[in-house]
Parts: structure tokens; C-alpha cells; sequence
């Protein structure tokens, strides 16, 4: 197996144990819901990015049956695990917001030096973005399911 797979299955492992394990400050009904949402956006972001425009790969241009098993672990686990630990406070949030995105950039760091992450026209930059307004988005999605709930 490519060290890239040991390196994404080991992650999404780990991610799943925190979640299992960690306290929850997020209902099962929110993070049922958080789960299928980042699900749909990763497949649809992933989609968009990596194969219709190309700009990056996991591993082999392929889509094969283990990216699919990880898109479906690895960053909704990741997301509910973010937002289950969000603060609420605008002054901690955005040290928090900051972290976050210090970290998912970290973790996509190794992706890359693994090789489960090959960029071709992709870059760093462009994910710091990507998790910022991810990051924003959860807080909302979480006020919104709490006011309609």
C-alpha cells in the first residue's frame, strides 16, 4: 500500500476515535446532520476541484473506491470534530478560526509530503481559503440548526 493510504487511513482512524471519544458539546441530531453535510460538500468540492478542473489528485488521477471510503471519513469526521469544539465567543472564535486553519493547512502539509495529496495547479494558499470559509460556514450552519431546531 502507498505510504500516502497508510498515512490518510491512519488520519481518518484517528479522526473517527476523537470523535467517538471525545465530550460532545453537539447534539446527535447536529452532528448527524453536520456529518451528510460535509460529505456533500466535500464530494461536490473534490468534484469540482480535483477532477472536473484538475487542479490536484489523491495518489493516482483515478477516482477509486478508497478515495470514496476516505471522502467519506476523513472530512466530515474532521468538520464535526471542529464544530463540536467551536467556542461561541466572537474573541475566542477568531483565535480559534485561526488555529483551525493553521492546522487543517498542517495536516494537508504531510497529504503532500505523503503523496496522498499530488497538487498540479492547486496550492496551500488556495486551501487557507477553502478553511476559512469552511470554518465560517460551520459556525453558521450550527446557529441555523439551532434556531430552526
Amino acid at each position: 500500500m502507498h505510504a500516502g493510504n497508510w498515512f490518510a487511513y491512519s488520519s481518518a482512524a484517528a479522526a473517527v476515535a476523537a470523535l467517538i471519544f471525545s465530550p460532545k458539546r453537539l447534539t446527535g441530531k447536529e452532528i448527524y446532520i453536520t456529518y451528510f453535510v460535509m460529505i456533500a460538500l466535500t464530494i461536490y468540492t473534490d468534484l469540482s476541484f480535483g477532477l472536473l478542473l484538475d487542479l490536484y489528485d489523491f495518489i493516482n488521477p483515478d477516482v477509486s473506491l478508497s478515495d470514496l471510503i476516505l471522502q467519506i471519513a476523513l472530512p466530515p469526521t474532521a468538520g464535526v470534530l471542529a464544530l463540536n469544539f467551536m467556542p461561541s465567543g466572537p474573541k475566542l472564535f477568531v483565535l480559534y478560526l485561526v488555529a483551525a486553519v493553521a492546522a487543517a493547512l498542517f495536516f494537508e502539509w504531510l497529504s503532500i509530503k505523503t503523496g496522498y495529496l499530488v497538487y498540479k495547479g492547486w496550492s496551500l494558499y488556495y486551501s487557507s481559503a477553502v478553511y476559512f470559509l469552511g470554518l465560517l460556514f460551520l459556525r453558521w450552519h450550527l446557529r441555523f440548526m439551532r434556531k430552526e431546531g
